[in-house]
């Protein structure tokens, strides 16, 4: 559906902002809002979200609680923490493959802070596998080898080819 397509970057923003309990600006909210718009959504609460200004926090909180209610079917947000984990590390896992992100701080995020620490068993640990030897690399003054930031491409491509229990 074109409008699930148009309201992932809102999806994203209230995903990071449940793990957050909320936006540090205004600004990733604003963004989301006028791209839902620019894919066709229309609603009058993404009409204001788009022209509020970047720094305006608390209305932007006030909006997207709004827009949350609002979108609630179609946004299919999880429903506890662990599953909200999982879909952040699945954004996270794309932006590495995009190269939105930088790979060490991406593993970080997701080895250490979205991998279930109870879970060994998760196929996320192969994340904090690879951030372990990165980091080693990086300790040793060698920065991290291309080969292992293609490693990591490799695992994140294959991480995102499946669903993550």
């Amino acid at each position: 559906m074109e409008s699930d397509r148009a309201l992932e970057p809102l999806r994203r923003v209230l995903l990071e902002r449940a793990a957050r309990s909320g936006p540090e600006t205004a600004a990733a909210a604003v963004a989301a809002a006028r791209a839902a718009l620019a894919g066709g959504v229309d609603s009058a609460r993404l009409w204001e979200l788009g022209a509020l200004p970047e720094w305006d926090v608390p209305e932007a909180r006030r909006l997207l609680d709004e827009l949350e209610q609002e979108f609630w079917a179609v946004l299919r947000l999880p429903a506890d923490g662990a599953a909200r984990d999982r879909a952040l590390a699945r954004y996270c896992l794309r932006d590495v493959l995009d190269g939105r992100v930088d790979p060490l701080a991406a593993a970080e995020r997701v080895g250490l802070v979205l991998c279930p620490a109870d879970d060994p068993g998760s196929p996320l640990w192969a994340v904090r596998g690879w951030l372990y030897r990165a980091e080693d690399q990086v300790a040793h003054g060698d920065g991290v080898p291309d080969e292992l930031v293609a490693e990591l491409h490799e695992l994140a491509a294959r991480l995102l080819a499946g669903p993550l229990p």
